[in-house]
């Protein structure tokens, strides 16, 4: 979601309160910024990945993010192939701090769980950690207040490598905020480690995620089985251009530093192919899941019905283009995708039947390669 900003040149974070999730107070409010400079001796307390507060999805707690549509179960934990490190995007709706304190309730959470993380329970235990997540104003003025939250995920991810993983293969999965600091964590803390050979796959979607990410050692992914790669997705309206400023002049994390010139073209990879190239009909599109409004049921363990062949895809301009009708259910239209042509809140759920089945078919084929006998 934060990367909403970006659609009205810094002062966006309004279009989350248009997009039908914000109350009007709360628009007005993400026009201010906080009445102080940021100041990393007055910061909310961090997170204690030990303790069980400090995660919004954990094993065995039976959270939301195990929810599933009618007739499908998800996965035994106890059995679970893999595990799944999931970034949350930005749920705080106001700009009244640099930094949100872990602990701060959100009424987007739950909505986050059911419409996003429960799309890795047929494959996965999930791992989602709360952190100090950069508020929106924060996110296009205060790089300290950016790299704070990076800094929560990344310790996030040491401790459930060091406590949980067990040396499990494991996905990487992110949305919008979360998708930025996944860019950065997969060079820090995967690439060129130990850890980079069980990396089933890195899900980076709903922000810019350059296109030459092989250059340093992880593929773009070509193809539904391919294992140890990385994709990403921009969902936008045919022949709208809102959403262009979500894949271009972005700063980012590269090679040890915060680059913010000379963008290679941002990562697109069609969710209905898995592949770059080609168009994909809205046959090709199992079914949709729409955004779960806010309010959404916290005790809840089953999503709506789903709703086949809502579009088609293909990429094109480091967009990936859909043409959802007029006709669509509730939950799939909201006022950013009217005005600006976005669908940033429905990366995940216009795809949730695709996404769902590739995570576990990507884990099966991780596994497939490593029972094979290596030649002398």
């Amino acid at each position: 979601m934060a990367a909403l900003l970006a659609l009205a040149g810094g002062g966006a974070a309004i279009l989350l309160g248009m997009a039908g999730i914000g109350p009007v107070a709360t628009v007005i409010a993400t026009f201010e910024s906080p009445s102080l400079p940021f100041d990393a001796a007055h910061v909310p307390p961090e997170p204690d990945y030990a303790r069980a507060d400090a995660w919004l999805a954990y094993p065995g707690r039976g959270g939301l993010e195990r929810s599933t549509m009618p007739g499908v179960t998800a996965v035994d934990e106890a059995s679970a192939p893999a595990d799944v490190f999931f970034i949350h995007p930005t749920t705080y709706q106001q700009s009244d701090v640099w930094n949100v304190a872990y602990d701060n309730p959100s009424e987007f959470d739950p909505a986050v769980l059911l419409g996003q993380a429960s799309a890795f329970n047929g494959c996965c235990r999930i791992f989602a950690p709360h952190y100090r997540q950069a508020s929106l104003r924060a996110l296009d003025k205060s790089r300290p207040a950016v790299a704070l939250a990076y800094a929560d995920v990344a310790r996030a991810f040491r401790y459930f490598i060091a406590h949980e993983n067990k040396g499990r293969p494991f996905l990487i999965a992110a949305h919008s905020q979360g998708a930025m600091h996944a860019v950065r964590l997969l060079q820090a803390e995967i690439l060129g480690t130990p850890l980079q050979a069980r990396l089933v796959a890195a899900y980076v979607v709903g922000a810019y995620a350059p296109a030459d990410f092989g250059t340093i050692g992880l593929p773009v992914c070509d193809g539904p089985r391919q294992t140890g790669c990385i994709l990403s997705w921009n969902t936008s309206q045919t022949g709208r251009t809102g959403a262009f400023q979500l894949v271009r002049d972005k700063t980012y994390w590269w090679r040890g530093s915060e680059k913010s010139s000379g963008q290679p073209p941002a990562i697109c990879i069609n969710p209905l192919t898995w592949r770059s190239e080609g168009a994909a009909p809205a046959d090709a599109n199992p079914d949709s899941l729409p955004f779960p409004k806010p309010s959404a049921d916290k005790t809840s363990r089953s999503l709506p019905a789903l709703t086949p062949h809502l579009t088609g895809a293909v990429c094109d301009e480091s967009l990936l283009k859909v043409d959802i009708p007029w006709s669509a259910p509730r939950g799939f239209h909201d006022a950013l995708s009217l005005l600006y042509g976005s669908y940033h809140l429905g990366d995940y759920g216009i795809f949730y039947a695709a996404i769902r089945r590739n995570a576990a078919d990507r884990v099966v084929a991780w596994e497939a390669a490593r029972r094979k006998p290596k030649r002398d």
